[in-house]
């Protein structure tokens, strides 16, 4: 079990960090861009339900309980989520304009809702948010992506591991 969640997380995480590469290719900055988690969940689903789905077939002979389900989505999405964090810091430290551009692209994004976010949670609250962008590092940006990457694998893990558990008769 241990060996197939290591194979399909790290291939995961390969995964996530060229599809990281290839967005900021295309300009779209994937660590403010919402719409990525969604492809986030896609990607774990299929590295998740794969997993699984080998690990029932060739080892649990048809038998798959939703707690070895559970370990191994949980060990798929954790070792991926630290390999792209490598992928990540690798690139910030070849690419240090990185940060910069983030925070550009942040500070412009929040600029063109300022309207909204203003009517949601005031002036001040405005000026806040614009520091901390101002201030943000590297490392908070890693722990960021980082961290959305584990809630996306959080939260896919059990849809798929009731879909493919399988009692023994």
């Amino acid at each position: 079990m241990i060996k197939i969640s290591i194979k399909y997380a790290v291939l995961c995480g390969i995964f996530l960090t060229v599809s990281y590469h290839i967005s900021v290719f295309f300009n779209s900055n994937p660590l403010i861009d919402v719409s990525h988690l969604i492809f986030d969940l896609i990607l774990f689903g299929l590295f998740i339900f794969f997993g699984q789905k080998e690990f029932k077939t060739f080892h649990g002979e048809g038998v798959f309980h939703f707690w070895q389900g559970m370990t191994m989505g949980f060990l798929i999405y954790t070792i991926a989520a630290i390999v792209f964090g490598i992928g990540l810091y690798g690139y910030f430290l070849m690419e240090p304009e990185a940060i910069e551009i983030y925070k550009q692209e942040a500070l412009s994004f929040l600029q063109e809702r300022s309207d909204v976010f203003i009517s949601e949670f005031g002036e001040e609250r405005l000026i806040e948010q614009k520091a901390e962008i101002a201030a943000i590092t590297s490392v908070d940006l890693l722990k960021s992506a980082m961290v959305k990457k584990l809630l996306a694998g959080f939260f896919i893990t059990p849809v798929i591991s009731i879909i493919l558990r399988k009692q023994p008769k």
